[in-house]
């Protein structure tokens, strides 16, 4: 699989993966088959299509057939849409496929397939996807930056013994006030004491946006689109 026609200044990380060849396409594919599982499956179950089977074994299915295709990606590189847009219009397919097959078979029994279900549906699979896709990205950018604090040992604030990742969860991610953390740890609110603990909320919010600007390349988002997509995620993030 060739992918010199992108300029090497422009790749993104799974371009230049691929630009490895088989190593680097067998890496591409693990990540991204791990990456999208989730918002994957949360397409297949919006679309209704229970009849065609589990959602967890068509996903499987589609990652069997279109992952087994070696130039699958290299098309995707070539389309010049998103990779989520890439997946969800992929999978989509697959499934008015596998309608169109489970019809085919149907019209020897009085079972009756109506593609115009498919068609019905797509609106809400996309959306039940895009809000997988997003929660999975998040998620796994907290997910690095809690471990990469808790192996420096970071400290928000040493007068109450937390750390700066529990400030971090309380305030952004469960919506408490710095004067509820710290009335929780047992100590008076000050005006001082909680500009610490938004000090340090701060510092963690810059790292959470570093790991998703990481994550986004590793999924191929181009430069020029990361520091929308990284706002996007972050939307009503409040230090």
């Amino acid at each position: 699989m060739s992918v010199e026609h992108f300029p090497s200044t422009h790749r993104t990380w799974i371009e230049e993966e691929l630009a490895r060849g088989d190593v680097g396409l067998v890496a591409v594919r693990t990540h991204v088959m791990m990456r999208s599982r989730a918002a994957l499956v949360a397409y297949v179950q919006g679309a209704r299509v229970s009849v065609l089977g589990e959602a967890d074994d068509i996903v499987h299915d589609f990652f069997a057939r279109r992952f087994g295709e070696e130039d699958y990606l290299a098309r995707w590189l070539a389309s010049g849409l998103s990779l989520r847009k890439w997946l969800m219009h992929g999978v989509s397919a697959h499934i008015r496929e596998l309608w169109r097959r489970r019809a085919r078979d149907a019209r020897s029994s009085s079972m009756m397939l109506d593609e115009s279900h498919v068609d019905a549906s797509a609106l809400d699979a996309e959306r039940a996807f895009d809000r997988m896709w997003v929660r999975t990205t998040f998620g796994e950018a907290c997910r690095r930056v809690e471990a990469g604090l808790a192996e420096e040992g970071a400290q928000g604030d040493v007068e109450t013994r937390l750390d700066a990742w529990s400030i971090f969860r309380q305030h952004v991610l469960e919506g408490r006030s710095y004067r509820a953390i710290r009335l929780s740890a047992g100590l008076s609110p000050s005006r001082e004491s909680e500009e610490q603990l938004a000090v340090a909320t701060r510092r963690v919010v810059r790292r959470v946006r570093a790991e998703l600007r990481k994550i986004l390349r590793e999924d191929g988002i181009r430069e020029s689109e990361l520091d929308r997509e990284v706002e996007r995620l972050t939307d009503g993030f409040d230090a």
